[in-house]
């Protein structure tokens, strides 16, 4: 049976994937069924919002919530059992989460060279997906996108010739403006997974550095809706036929990709993926 914090994290989690499902609608063109998902995230959220309610006003009603706190029995409250002293309940809960005294472990696993070994591994490789991310989103805006509004009846080359001086400058522009930005991104990552503090052992876990890598590729997915907008509203007026409201296969997935990671992002870092007390 999940604990009443293990109930609300889920139904917190599930809400704040609402506006991740409401994103992927609008990456996938209008799709219903991020529409529907939405929907069902609502209420299950707030369905299980109201138990974790319901079960933290019962726990408080039956004295168990201040039993786990101090120790103390409904009966020792009332006087039942003063005789003896009741030995002091000490407990340390780390920045990580990890709980150490009663409840928790007695020897905590101390952060070291191999934590910070898997973080550096994770936030590497992590990096080094970010930069197949911004490579992919390039030649999907770039190469992809371009051919796909012209709808085949240009070459890439053809597609660049008829494009206006002004309006592919100013593309130009807004992608250069988006690599150097997302590169700028993939640099950092890789500099948080090369911290050597002990603190940023302890702050920054391994969980946490794919949490935030996921972030880091989620805001450049949204980031490439700048150069995509600037292709959209001035490509279609320069072609020599009627075109627009198109979207390439690869610029759906390169869109969908920053649905998932933050997705992702939420599902690592909110939830209480421990097993359920019995």
């Amino acid at each position: 049976m999940r604990s009443t914090g293990q109930l609300f994290r889920w139904g917190l989690t599930s809400l704040l994937l609402v506006p991740v499902a409401g994103f992927g609608w609008f990456a996938a063109g209008g799709a219903v069924g991020f529409l529907w998902l939405a929907l069902a995230l609502v209420l299950l959220g707030g369905g299980l919002n109201a138990a974790a309610i319901v079960r933290g006003v019962r726990r408080v009603g039956s004295g168990a919530l201040m039993t786990s706190l101090d120790g103390m029995t409904p009966g020792d409250r009332a006087g039942e059992f003063l005789d003896e002293p009741l030995a002091p309940r000490q407990r340390v809960i780390l920045v990580d989460g990890t709980v150490v005294g009663e409840g928790g472990v007695d020897n905590p696993v101390t952060p070291g060279p191999a934590s910070r070994g898997v973080r550096r591994r994770v936030g590497l490789a992590a990096a080094a997906a970010l930069l197949g991310l911004v490579a992919f989103g390039a030649f999907a805006l770039a190469v992809e996108q371009p051919l796909a509004i012209a709808q085949g009846q240009l070459t890439l080359d053809e597609v660049y010739a008829v494009w206006g001086t002004a309006s592919r400058v100013g593309f130009t522009i807004t992608m250069t403006i988006w690599v150097v930005l997302s590169l700028a991104v993939v640099l950092g990552v890789a500099v948080l997974a090369l911290l050597p503090a002990l603190a940023a052992d302890r702050i920054l876990t391994p969980r946490r550095m794919l949490a935030a890598a996921c972030i880091a590729g989620s805001a450049i997915v949204v980031a490439a809706w700048f150069p995509h907008l600037s292709m959209g509203i001035s490509l279609p007026d320069e072609l020599p036929f009627p075109a627009g409201g198109v979207q390439s296969a690869a610029s759906l997935a390169f869109g969908l990709a920053g649905v998932a990671l933050s997705a992702i992002a939420i599902l690592i870092t909110v939830p209480d993926w421990r097993r359920p007390t019995r």
